[in-house]
């Protein structure tokens, strides 16, 4: 290996071989060749002039030769014989043959004079190169072959030497004189410069190595032993001086090598107990920060302890906001259904139910913005009906859009599937934040969602765009930035907490798609507001799209003329699409003038007429004036468009005008059109589910009451049963045959004897041994900390719900799971128009309240309207589950005193879980706060058994048994009516 690198190309001795040597050598072999090729060239060229020259003096001899043959001929055979034989002889002296006249030896003597000593012989042929005489050496052997037709030949090998010829004419007769040269100088001149050349290039290759072989000595050898000395040079021989054999240059190489060697050896030394004073030093580095690290880590417990507490007091007081809020909420709700509220009253609801949905936004915002910080924020994937979701989140923000005179349009192309796959929940709340922002910042104008085909393949493009002040360069940098708002005034003049854009951007990079926004200005789009878009995949192929097609079908029986006018142009652009595959004859008016001149001339051939409730004319004119016009011009179908919170109904129930709502819903305007848009939803949701099957499972009676009742609202049979043990059995027989299938569980996880998470995993177990299709098992519980859904559902569980459930989450619910295997059911007007995303928007509900003793004092023993609202406003069954409730309140408070005297904490908090399942379906404040309060004590620490826990416990434990003393006291009848004696009844 050191030899290769030694003598490779890139080493001194190969690049002076190949650079020099080789070279050389090359060079001489060219030149020799060269010369070996010239030194022939010239001895043939010579060879060839004394052929020349000897064929023109032999021409001269032959010729008269000829003659005298010629004249012999008349002569008998026998002397021409004899001539002939003589010629044939070799050009010596021999015998005269004679005929009395003519006498040869003349000419055989001219032949001998003429002679040189290069010729071997010669020879005189025919034209047909049969040989009439010939002399000289080895006369006898051939001649070589070459062409007769030619006038001359050169270079013919023959046996004896190189042949050279001449053709030549006598009397009309073509002759050929051959004469044969001899090779033999050549090939010894050949022999001899051959030899010079090799004699001369080994002299110079001698002289070539000698020259190397001192170069190298002197130059290349002192580099090589430099080398290997550096490669043994180490830290121990720092001071042996190399031992380099040089003089000269690398003589003085050498002196500042050793001089350079001595520095570094005393620069080693120096850094040597440089590093040992450094290590010294480090040594008592690394024990102070192993005691900075103690510090730190006992800092980095308190921090996340610190963490822990900040995330739990988070979802405590976001519990304890939701919980009075979804109350606010539903007695809202239950004050619009049953009281005739005046204008004004009912200006007042609006205004309370529009800020605690604000409120209650605010708080899922909080919620979610610090569930993605943790990384627990899961996203759900589902079929479910886009077109349905979009018109859900703008008729929820209707009303704020009207409170600002806006107008609202959705844009739903055709081409864009309805039937999607992803989370619906989530969906809504990135349109909600959207939507909702663009009629934050919007003063006048209108809002357009846009629902298209993005340009990425089986991705959507859902487009934002409003009239507002847009985005200036100042606001781009502040978007999407957590607690980021356009300016300092915008928090002041709209409020919200800025985390809005944040939660939609990660959201919908969780989905896999992308956000982003622009304004309308600079884009040249329009002369004001700004766009926001958000993209995600639709979950469904192309191909599956042109299968399936879009949209919602248009009946059969529609109207031929209709006459419309609307001061909006998104919602006649939606108008026209939505009647361009039908047969109608649509007619639009410019204004309320052009509406009543088109209905003067011709009424009679309108259908149906359509007018615009949002303030027509500059929102000056009144619109039953408007109508009154309308009725004394026509007397056919009349709708009126505008918002559902907007319209009064009395005055389209004096004119006999239908409502159509904004904005401009394809649904109802296909069942205004064909007459079914005053069908009510309840037989629908009750065919819904007809014929389903769902086993209730709780410990607690009255929890089985409320879900059974809000089940069979449903039409759905509801199987009951008290623990875990009965669950199983009625699994199995149902997985088995036994009895009738259940297509779905509610499944409460507290239980004692056996909990609903092990009573799930025996029924997982059960259906894989029979290997049956597994059936939804839905977890209802009491409480709901943050890694409680993934444990559940780990466990085998399908969802999670947080009691009470409600009517509008429960039929979310068996939606979600008994229309799995189809194409997902559209929810009844009556749900979907409620604020659904407020209430659910959270997949894991939070923990257990925080409230005072002193509330709990404070709150009412029995509140009929809560007892009602948490019952499905079904008085006989909220009556018998407070009479249960009171009839229980002895044994809960003998089992509460037993567990307390044994200081068995678990039980006591069994005991109170227990408890607060129920009464989150009664209404009972007191009893509930109390409850909610002891089980989070209880829970605290359970393992803490010692009399200072227990005294600690005691307030919130008297508490509780008071409440339980004071809801026996209780007349169910005296408190339901002074409740109905106040009229709210």
């Amino acid at each position: 290996m050191q030899d290769d690198k030694l003598f490779g190309v890139k080493s001194a001795y190969g690049q002076l071989i190949l650079l020099v040597f080789l070279p050389i050598v090359i060079l001489a072999m060219v030149g020799s060749y060269l010369v070996m090729t010239e030194t022939r060239r010239a001895i043939l060229s010579e060879q060839d002039t004394m052929a020349q020259a000897a064929l023109v003096r032999y021409e001269a001899i032959v010729r008269p030769l000829l003659e005298d043959i010629k004249r012999q001929s008349a002569l008998d055979n026998q002397v021409a014989q004899m001539a002939t034989d003589a010629l044939l002889q070799p050009i010596v002296p021999h015998e005269v043959m004679t005929n009395g006249k003519v006498q040869t030896d003349n000419w055989f003597a001219q032949l001998q004079q003429s002679g040189s000593q290069h010729v071997l012989r010669v020879a005189v042929m025919d034209g047909i190169g049969q040989v009439l005489f010939s002399t000289g050496a080895q006369a006898d052997l051939s001649w070589g072959k070459f062409d007769l037709q030619s006038r001359q030949i050169a270079r013919v090998p023959t046996p004896v030497g190189m042949a050279y010829g001449k053709s030549f004419v006598f009397e009309n007769k073509r002759y050929w004189l051959v004469v044969d040269m001899d090779s033999t100088p050549l090939t010894i001149s050949s022999y001899r410069v051959a030899l010079a050349l090799t004699i001369t290039g080994l002299t110079t290759i001698l002289l070539l190595l000698l020259i190397l072989n001192i170069y190298s000595k002197r130059w290349i050898a002192p580099i090589y032993e430099m080398r290997l000395y550096l490669q043994k040079l180490n830290a121990h021989n720092l001071s042996k001086v190399p031992p380099l054999k040089a003089d000269g240059e690398f003589a003085l190489l050498k002196d500042d090598f050793v001089c350079a060697i001595e520095r570094l050896e005393s620069s080693f030394s120096e850094l040597k107990n440089h590093a040992e004073e450094t290590e010294r030093d480090l040594q008592q580095a690394f024990d102070e920060m192993e005691m900075q690290n103690i510090s730190i880590r006992n800092a980095r417990d308190a921090a996340i302890s610190t963490s822990q507490a900040k995330s739990a007091f988070l979802a405590n007081i976001s519990h304890e906001l939701r919980t009075p809020l979804n109350s606010i909420d539903g007695f809202i709700n239950l004050l619009a259904r049953k009281a005739k509220l005046t204008g004004e009253q009912n200006l007042y609801v609006q205004t309370i139910k529009k800020s605690s949905a604000h409120l209650l936004a605010l708080v899922n915002d909080v919620l979610d913005f610090s569930k993605m910080e943790a990384g627990k924020l899961v996203l759900d994937s589902h079929d479910f009906d886009l077109y349905a979701t979009v018109y859900d989140v703008v008729d929820m923000l209707s009303p704020a859009a009207l409170e600002k005179r806006l107008r609202l349009a959705v844009l739903f192309y055709d081409d864009v599937p309805t039937q999607v796959v992803g989370d619906s929940l989530r969906v809504k709340q990135i349109l909600t934040n959207l939507v909702g922002n663009a009629i934050k910042f919007t003063d006048s104008g209108g809002v357009v969602v846009r629902v298209s085909l993005a340009d990425k393949a089986n991705f959507l493009r859902i487009e934002i765009e409003d009239s507002g002040k847009g985005v200036s360069e100042s606001d781009k940098a502040q978007l999407f930035v957590s607690f980021g708002q356009g300016d300092l005034s915008v928090t002041r003049r709209y409020g919200g907490t800025g985390l809005g854009l944040v939660i939609c951007k990660q959201l919908t990079t969780m989905m896999g798609g992308s956000i982003g926004f622009f304004d309308n200005r600079s884009e040249n789009i329009a002369n004001a507001g700004a766009t926001f878009w958000f993209e995600m995949p639709s979950g469904v192929l192309e191909h599956d799209v042109a299968l399936s097609g879009s949209g919602v079908p248009i009946p059969a029986q529609m109207p031929e003329q209709i006459l419309v006018w609307i001061n909006h142009a998104p919602a006649l652009q939606v108008l026209k699409a939505s009647l361009l595959a039908s047969k109608t004859q649509l007619t639009v008016a410019i204004g309320l003038a052009d509406l009543l001149e088109k209905l003067d001339k011709n009424d009679a051939n309108y259908d149906w007429v359509i007018v615009d409730n949002f303030g027509q004319d500059a929102a000056k004119d009144d619109v039953g004036a408007i109508l009154r016009q309308i009725r004394q011009r026509y007397r056919g179908s009349l709708a009126s468009y505008g918002y559902q919170v907007g319209i009064n109904e009395q005055l389209l129930e004096r004119y006999q005008t239908h409502a159509l709502h904004e904005p401009m819903d394809r649904r109802q305007l296909y069942a205004l059109l064909s007459n079914q848009s005053q069908i009510l939803m309840t037989n629908t949701r009750q065919a819904k589910f007809v014929g389903r099957r769902v086993l209730a499972v709780d410990d607690h009676l009255p929890n089985l009451l409320v879900l059974d009742a809000l089940l069979g609202e449903l039409g759905i049979e509801v199987v009951t049963a008290s623990s875990g043990f009965d669950a199983i059995e009625k699994m199995t027989q149902s997985i088995t045959g036994a009895i009738a299938p259940i297509d779905m569980v509610f499944m409460d996880i507290q239980m004692p004897r056996m909990s609903g998470l092990e009573a799930t995993i025996e029924i997982r177990k059960i259906e894989q041994a029979h290997l049956s299709e597994p059936v939804p098992i839905v977890a209802l519980t009491a409480h709901g900390l943050a890694d409680e859904k993934l444990r559940m559902v780990s466990s085998g569980l399908d969802d999670y719900i947080s009691k009470p459930i409600g009517e509008v989450q429960l039929a979310q619910t068996l939606q979600k799971w008994l229309n799995r295997s189809g194409a997902e059911t559209e929810l009844p007007t009556m749900l979907s128009s409620q604020p659904v995303m407020l209430a659910e928007i959270s997949a894991v509900q939070v923990s257990s309240k925080s409230a005072s003793i002193e509330t709990a004092e404070q709150l009412p023993d029995v509140d009929w309207a809560d007892a009602l609202e948490r019952s499905a406003n079904k008085p006989e069954l909220a009556k018998k589950l407070l009479e249960m409730m009171i009839d229980g309140a002895d044994g809960d408070r003998q089992a509460l005193e037993r567990a307390w005297a044994d200081r068995d904490r678990a039980t006591l908090a069994q005991i109170a879980h227990r408890m607060v399942g129920a009464t989150r379906y009664a209404g009972v404040p007191r009893m509930r706060a109390a409850t909610e309060l002891f089980e989070q004590k209880c829970r605290a620490d359970i393992a803490a058994v010692s009399a200072s826990q227990f005294i600690a416990m005691r307030p919130a434990y008297r508490a509780l048994i008071d409440a339980l003393d004071a809801l026996q006291a209780v007349q169910i009848d005296v408190v339901i009516g002074r409740y109905q004696g106040e009229g709210l009844g």
